[in-house]
């Protein structure tokens, strides 16, 4: 009696488990990253530009960016008026290097990055160009439209020292 009652829970179990729904397919993390470079690279075309709109629109509408100088925009027209005053700042941009150094995959639809962006920058009044880096992390939400947007950015960086050239010797 005992045998029927633990293969009646034994096939039950099996019945159970069989019709239980199946978990999710993980995130695409390759197609997430190959999005998410093509948003950074729109930002920085957009600061190379001095385009404030397309620079926005790269963040959601409640969007917080916060600069190497903790200066803080909170919406996307803090945003673009802060991202007009850093453009009144210089006169040229060449931008270098943009890598995602680490992607965090959270969800389809959440991820964080930690990126690296390497420029030149001429600064208004200056006659010289001066190398910047400028390490920065990004939450990226998924909207609706299925486009990634910027929910929150903070920099970090500045000007790179200049290395004087090694003595030689005659």
């Amino acid at each position: 009696m005992r045998s029927y009652r633990t293969a009646g829970l034994v096939s039950l179990l099996a019945l159970v488990t069989a019709c239980a729904p199946k978990p999710p397919a993980p995130p695409d993390t390759d197609a997430i990253r190959s999005a998410l470079t093509a948003q950074e690279r729109k930002g920085v075309m957009a600061l190379a530009d001095k385009d404030t709109a397309a620079l926005a629109a790269v963040f959601t509408e409640g969007a917080t960016w916060i600069m190497q100088d903790a200066s803080t925009f909170k919406g996307r027209a803090a945003i673009e008026k802060g991202a007009s005053a850093l453009f009144g700042s210089y006169d040229s941009l060449t931008i270098g290097t943009l890598t995602i150094q680490g992607l965090v995959v959270i969800s389809d639809t959440q991820a964080l990055t930690f990126s690296h962006l390497a420029f030149s920058m001429t600064m208004k009044g200056q006659k010289k160009a001066l190398a910047y880096s400028n390490p920065f992390a990004d939450y990226w939400v998924k909207g609706a439209d299925r486009v990634w947007r910027v929910a929150y950015e903070i920099n970090a960086g500045g000007v790179v020292p200049e290395v004087a050239a090694p003595a030689t010797r005659h």
